[in-house]
């Protein structure tokens, strides 16, 4: 009997982690054929992805030369929200195989929100990888599983990193290149077809940030995104705010017609009131916690909303950042106590201007006393 695997995602596009977790299942599970399969609209994503044909031609561009890999447009013909059951229980039905459903760890956790996931177990083995950044706890899993459908889970070996097809739209609109998170041949299709353009917002940060500057937007875009879900925030509001928060770091505020800087702001704080400003008089942004996220981004201030903190943390953690510290902080991010890590941040940052003998700024002075100080 053929062993098949299924690998579906929406692929809004394909990175480099689908493609070496792609080819570790094909050997791992010893499958004739692995189809890989984007999906119309994904019941569990809400923003509209690339073009269908695009993800499509981006799929068989990153998967050329593979004879065992198979690019299927099924639940793309099908259209609708591409559910898993059905899917699995075509294939059931079409070929005299024994199939396998390939997910990650986090959707493992979900699996029981599914539609009819006893359903799609009858139809097939589900067979699970782990990601470097999302904990799973496994044996947790397993007992449920035994307990509510009487089946078992396959857990592959492969351990994807932090290559995400967010970062690659994130990147992709900061014009930046996408050198060891995209397969050869995406990043040019993506110019070609003019996918991922952005907006006023990163077309403002284009023009006015260095490409080092640019990275670090980037990576705190995607640092803040990858919280945001866990913290009911809005995907949009946080977007924004982690696009702008640097967007005044290399324009001179004296030069800005109608700003007024506050009085006793030091000098590494005045790009986020800067930033505010033009975020407001310049881009249109009228939400105030949009607004507050930017201007209080490097100092904090006391009784912060929970989009101020976020992107406060994610400015501090992004990958791009490599400090004595950080690792810890980074750890304490991709747990649950949110909290707990942005109070380390905190007290971080205001240990290194004390250390550094920097003057301190009142806002950052009364954060500390606010969220640190007994």
């Amino acid at each position: 009997m053929e062993r098949i695997g299924i690998l579906g995602g929406t692929f809004n596009p394909v990175h480099v982690e689908h493609v070496a977790l792609a080819k570790n299942a094909l050997e791992e599970l010893k499958l004739d054929k692995l189809f890989v399969m984007p999906t119309f609209i994904s019941p569990h994503k809400n923003s509209a992805p690339a073009p269908a044909e695009d993800r499509i031609n981006m799929l068989k561009i990153a998967f050329s030369g593979e004879e065992k890999i198979i690019v299927s447009d099924y639940e793309i013909q099908k259209q609708g929200k591409s559910y898993t059951y059905l899917t699995v229980e075509y294939f059931k039905n079409t070929f005299d195989a024994k199939l396998f459903f390939i997910c990650g760890g986090d959707m493992l956790t979900n699996f029981k929100t599914w539609k009819y996931p006893e359903r799609i177990l009858n139809a097939c083995d589900l067979a699970v990888f782990g990601r470097e950044e999302v904990f799973t706890d496994y044996e947790k899993e397993k007992k449920y599983f035994k307990e509510q459908f009487n089946k078992d889970f396959i857990r592959l070996s492969y351990k994807g990193n932090n290559a995400s097809s967010t970062k690659i739209r994130i990147y992709s609109s900061l014009g930046l290149p996408l050198l060891g998170i995209a397969p050869n041949g995406i990043e040019e299709y993506i110019k070609q077809k003019g996918l991922y353009c952005g907006d006023v917002y990163t077309q403002f940060v284009k023009k006015y940030l260095p490409e080092k500057r640019l990275r670090h937007t980037a990576n705190v875009i995607n640092c803040a995104l990858n919280k945001a879900k866990e913290l009911n925030l809005d995907t949009e509001k946080v977007r924004i705010s982690a696009t702008l928060h640097d967007c005044a770091k290399y324009i001179d505020h004296t030069k800005v017609k109608g700003f007024v800087l506050p009085k006793d702001v030091p000098a590494p704080v005045v790009h986020s009131f800067l930033g505010a400003f033009i975020a407001e008089k310049y881009l249109g942004v009228d939400d105030q916690e949009i607004l507050d996220a930017i201007r209080f981004h490097t100092s904090g201030k006391a009784n912060m909303t929970l989009l101020g903190k976020l992107i406060f943390v994610a400015d501090m953690v992004e990958e791009g950042r490599d400090y004595e510290g950080v690792e810890y902080l980074r750890e304490l991010y991709e747990q649950e106590d949110f909290e707990k890590c942005f109070v380390e941040c905190l007290k971080e940052e205001f240990l290194h201007l004390l250390n550094k003998k920097q003057r301190i700024y009142f806002e950052t002075i009364n954060a500390f006393e606010y969220y640190v100080k007994d």
